[in-house]
């Protein structure tokens, strides 16, 4: 017993140095996040809500266990942010960007236990703010927001709980990754390489420990419900994967994928997280988490196998930061080096920012991309518009509403009460649904993803203005496909503009029926 209270007593202490020596980093680590949070706060407002965004709003409306394309997390988070702050933009966004701004903050943490002092400390904390990513997703209400924060947390908190086996800390672990599998399933990924990783390392030795297996047990108590929901639906997330991967992913080799990852993470910044790799698989002092440079590579090929898209990667990159900034301080001859480099990376990150999030207002960016277009990762198969991807998906919803609008108005009185909208994807469907009630809209329906478990919401299939969907497969229902307006907008993209709208009557049964053929999981 006396013992045991020692050992207690050492490990307050320990607790307790570790706190008063990180007191000094500590405003380092808040300015950093709070210059974060405020640069993300200047840009939350404009273009307009992303087609994700506006998906995670319905689901929001209609909480459970399970999504057929996503975990429930995001939903609960939405429908937290809409009762907390509005559904406005910037209140949608608040909880993005203070996780982007607490990954900042633990970068900064992590990298002064890893032994870095300020100096690598800044730089790791540079890097990750200023990465494409990481500001492209620090703005947006959607899984990828929240994802590199639990990451990186669980690895924080792995180390910790590996040092002092406390079991508060491994519950604390257990309940991170039980969270991040909530959030996205990507977190088996990266526990799975993980555990691989461990294995082959002197790390294993957590394998013994009551603690590493009480962490288990907690992740896997809070997404057995999560999962329970997908075997009970045929496990759609599968379907999803696969068909995206077959019909929608750009599908890259392993130089493309790696090369694109310097991209992604800002090619300035490369030699920090390739030097921080380095470090962790090969210096001394990297030893205490050499398992994470393994994972790093086992996940890489995971992703390779299964043709994920490039930014799958992207939350692993934080601790691969930390590390660099520490290599960098350690090795680097004359620490006066790390001053320009800071400089560069600063400023290359923020000429690269207008690429990645809104910071401009949108004729301001359209004259920016004419002189600097950084356009170098494709993910998806669509072609290019006006704008890239993820700015076009912010953009034309209120185009979606006006154009159904005109057409729902121009019904007869006698067809316009019991009309149903439906639209080829949940982009369109989610923006009838928030902004179509202003217009006067009915809500939409749609057989992709989570839409198609709803069904028909009701509606007799009399009549149906069909946005998007192809004359033919219309026609195998309705005998009556008569086109009554077309969808455009300068800023979409080009297979998601100039769409026809049908009107849809004599219907060839029952539409319950008909309703499974529009089912489209991807």
């Amino acid at each position: 017993l006396m013992d045991l209270r020692a050992g207690h007593a050492a490990q307050s202490r320990s607790a307790r140095s570790e706190s008063f020596s990180a007191r000094p980093s500590l405003g380092l680590w808040c300015g950093a996040a709070l210059v974060t949070f405020l640069l993300h706060l200047a840009a939350a407002g404009r273009y307009g809500y992303q087609r994700d965004e506006l998906y995670f709003i319905f689901c929001a409306q209609h909480l459970a266990w399970g999504y057929v394309d996503q975990p429930p997390a995001i939903a609960v988070v939405t429908k937290f942010a809409m009762l907390a702050f509005g559904s406005g933009l910037v209140g949608l966004r608040l909880l993005p960007m203070l996780a982007s701004a607490a990954t900042v903050f633990v970068t900064g943490r992590i990298t002064w236990r890893l032994g870095g002092g300020v100096a690598a400390q800044a730089l790791a904390m540079l890097a990750i703010a200023l990465s494409p990513f990481y500001l492209a997703v620090g703005n947006l209400l959607t899984m990828n927001a929240f994802e590199p924060l639990l990451w990186l947390s669980a690895a924080y908190l792995f180390m910790k709980a590996e040092d002092e086996n406390r079991p508060h800390l491994w519950l604390a672990l257990g309940a991170v990754v039980g969270v991040g599998f909530l959030n996205k399933y990507s977190m088996f990924f990266y526990m799975a390489s993980a555990l691989v990783a461990l294995a082959f390392t002197p790390h294993r030795r957590v394998f013994r420990y009551a603690g590493f297996w009480l962490a288990i047990a907690c992740a896997c108590a809070l997404v057995a419900p999560s999962l329970a929901w997908q075997a009970a639906h045929g496990w759609p997330q599968v379907e999803v994967l696969r068909n995206a991967a077959a019909l929608k992913n750009v599908t890259v080799g392993p130089p493309t994928f790696y090369l694109e990852q310097v991209l992604m993470m800002n090619p300035l910044s490369a030699p920090l997280w390739i030097a921080g790799l380095g470090f962790l698989l090969f210096a001394r002092d990297g030893a205490r988490m050499r398992w994470f440079g393994l994972t790093y590579f086992i996940l890489s090929a995971v992703y390779l196998i299964f043709s994920a898209k490039v930014y799958y990667m992207a939350p692993i990159y934080p601790v691969l930061m930390a590390a660099g900034g520490v290599a960098a301080e350690r090795f680097v001859r004359g620490r006066k080096l790390l001053l320009p480099y800071g400089c560069a990376l600063a400023l290359g990150g923020l000429a690269i920012a207008p690429q990645a999030f809104p910071l401009l207002p949108l004729e301001t960016f359209l004259a920016y991309e004419r002189i600097f277009d950084v356009r170098g990762i494709k993910m998806e198969r669509h072609p290019e518009g006006r704008l890239p991807q993820h700015f076009a998906d912010m953009l034309g919803w209120h185009s979606v509403v006006d154009a159904l609008a005109l057409a729902y108005g121009a019904l007869p009185p006698a067809e316009r009460g019991g009309a149903a909208i439906l639209t080829r994807d949940y982009g369109q469907a989610a923006a009838v649904d928030f902004f179509g009630p202003d217009a006067g809209l009915p809500r939409a329906i749609s057989g992709h993803n989570e839409y198609f478990l709803l069904g028909p919401r009701g509606y007799s299939g009399d009549v149906v203005l069909a946005l998007g969907l192809d004359a033919q497969f219309l026609r195998t229902h309705w005998r009556s496909v008569e086109r009554v307006g077309t969808l455009h907008d300068d800023f979409l993209l080009p297979d998601q503009n100039d769409l026809p709208i049908y009107k849809c009557t004599q219907q060839q049964g029952a539409f319950e029926t008909w309703w499974p053929h529009t089912k489209r999981y991807v």
